[in-house]
């Protein structure tokens, strides 16, 4: 009886000491727009690429084509390596949204070392708008500082600033790789399949600036 009171106790005291350490590393937030999840976060510092001082996240920025902060837009980040394939450190299914940008772009990004890092600008489509200027929801795969979009590696400390593409809105996802984003590219420039409107509409409709032009 003795012993199997000691048993009893010390996977009472494991289980506490799990519990206290999951409540501890864990993150939670919204689901994101695109169906799939993504743990919500605020928008963080700014800096430029190639190093930073801001500890446990990676940061940056995140413009429009033409330079302008993607302030008031959503950003989806994606990286499926394994470590960050659970609902860890503010990832959800190997997806961390930022829902809204602040007035300079910026953003924070926790759970990393994140080995294969891709950006896309989200914005939802308005119900009853015109498909191809707001109706549907928009998304623009961004690069970094030096053009590429297929995936960056990235730590705690690291800045990455992200600069949309030239090119219209997709109404869904597409894959990061260069095949995958040239092939949307060139329908998209024929206003074909998936084809949502302008990155110009969309970043004014980001801005509140109404359903765009």
């Amino acid at each position: 009886m003795m012993h199997r009171k000691i048993a009893k106790a010390a996977v009472f005291a494991a289980l506490v000491l799990t519990v206290g350490t999951l409540g501890a590393c864990g993150s939670g937030g919204n689901s994101g727009s695109d169906g799939g999840g993504g743990s919500s976060v605020s928008g963080g510092s700014s800096g430029t690429d190639g190093g930073g001082s801001s500890g446990g996240s990676a940061t940056g920025t995140v413009r429009w084509p033409d330079g302008t902060p993607a302030a008031g837009a959503s950003v989806y980040f994606y990286d499926y390596e394994p470590q960050i394939s659970l609902d860890t450190g503010g990832w959800s299914n190997g997806k961390y949204w930022v829902p809204k940008l602040s007035s300079d772009g910026s953003y924070s990004l926790g759970g990393c070392p994140c080995n294969d890092l891709t950006a896309y600008i989200y914005l939802p489509g308005q119900p009853g708008g015109d498909p191809n200027n707001g109706g549907q929801d928009c998304w623009i795969i961004a690069g970094d500082g030096s053009g590429n979009y297929t995936g960056d590696p990235a730590s705690p400390g690291d800045v990455i600033n992200w600069q949309a593409l030239d090119m219209p809105c997709d109404s869904s996802w597409y894959a990061s790789d260069q095949s995958a984003v040239a092939s949307t590219a060139s329908l998209l420039a024929q206003q074909s399949v998936g084809y949502a409107g302008t990155w110009q509409a969309a970043e004014t409709r980001a801005s509140g600036g109404g359903s765009g032009g």
